[in-house]
C-alpha cells in the first residue's frame, strides 16, 4: 500500500515559474488524472516527483515519511517509477536487457543472472496482462509493445506508485484502449498511478479523480464521472471554449 502527497511544491528556472505551491494525493488503488495543456507544468512536477528536479520549495510525503529525492535511485528506492513519453530503450538488447540494465543481478564471477531475470520478467508480463516475450529483440517490437517493456522495467524495480507521462501520444486506438486494460489491472493490483495527459476522453475514461494544471498551478479538481469535457476545457484554459465543429454548408 502506498500513500503520496505532494504539498506546495514550487519550481522555477530562472524567471519561469514552473510550478506554483501545487498540492495532489494519490493512494493506492487509484488513477489520478493530471490534465494540462503543453506547457502547464505537469511534466515538470511529475520530474520532481521521479527525482530528476529538486523542488524550490514544498515537501512529497509517501506512506507519511518526508522524502528528499536527490536523484531518480532515491525515487526508485521509495518505489517511485515512471514511464516516460519517449522510450528510454536500447534498440539491440533483449526485453529482459532492457529491463534489468543499471540493476543486473549477478553471481559468480559477474555473470548476469540472465535466465533468472528472463524468469522475472514472464512472470511480471503474465501477472499483468503485459503479453511480451522476454528473449525477443527490443528494435522488432511494435510501439505499444515497447511501451510495455518500460512498464515492466517499473515495476521490476518494485514500484508501488506508476507514472504515465502522456502515455498515449505514441499509440494506435486499439494500443490506447490495451494500455487502459493494463492500467486497470494495476489499479486492481493496488498500485498508485498518476496519468500525465491533455485528451479530455482519455482522461474521464480511466482514472478516478483529475487535477487540473494551468500556468503551474492546481486550478480545480473534478470527478470524471460528473464533470463534462467543456468544463474541463473551460479550467484548462481559463475561458469557455466551445468544443462543437460547425461546418459550413456549400
Amino acid at each position: 500500500m502506498v500513500n503520496v502527497e505532494l504539498k506546495n511544491i514550487s519550481k522555477s528556472f530562472g524567471p519561469v515559474k514552473a510550478n506554483q505551491d501545487i498540492n495532489i494525493k494519490v493512494k493506492s488503488g487509484e488513477i489520478l488524472g493530471l490534465l494540462g495543456e503543453n506547457g502547464a507544468g505537469k511534466s515538470t512536477l511529475m520530474n520532481i516527483l521521479c527525482g530528476l528536479y529538486r523542488p524550490d520549495t514544498g515537501k512529497i510525503i509517501i506512506n507519511n515519511d518526508e522524502k528528499n529525492f536527490k536523484n531518480p535511485g532515491d525515487a526508485i528506492d521509495a518505489g517511485v517509477g515512471m514511464v516516460h513519453q519517449h522510450f528510454m530503450l536500447v534498440p539491440i538488447f533483449t526485453v529482459t536487457e532492457n529491463v534489468v540494465l543499471g540493476n543486473e543481478e549477478t553471481g559468480k564471477l559477474n555473470h548476469l543472472k540472465i535466465n533468472e531475470s528472463e524468469q522475472k520478467v514472464r512472470e511480471i508480463s503474465e501477472k499483468y496482462s503485459l503479453l511480451v516475450e522476454p528473449k525477443e529483440i527490443t528494435e522488432r517490437l511494435p510501439v505499444g509493445t515497447q511501451q510495455r517493456v518500460e512498464i515492466i522495467k517499473v515495476l521490476f524495480r518494485s514500484a508501488e506508485l506508476i507514472i504515465f507521462d502522456e502515455p498515449t501520444a505514441v499509440l494506435t486506438p486499439q494500443e490506447v484502449k490495451e494500455l487502459f486494460n493494463i492500467m486497470n489491472a494495476l489499479k486492481k493490483s493496488g498500485k498508485a498511478i498518476i496519468f500525465i495527459t491533455h485528451k479530455l476522453h482519455e482522461v474521464r475514461e480511466v482514472c478516478d479523480s483529475i487535477s487540473i494544471l494551468r500556468s503551474g498551478t492546481i486550478v480545480g479538481d473534478a470527478d470524471p464521472k460528473k464533470v463534462s469535457n467543456k468544463e474541463l476545457a473551460t479550467l484548462m484554459v481559463g475561458r469557455p471554449v466551445n468544443l462543437s465543429l460547425e461546418r459550413k454548408k456549400k
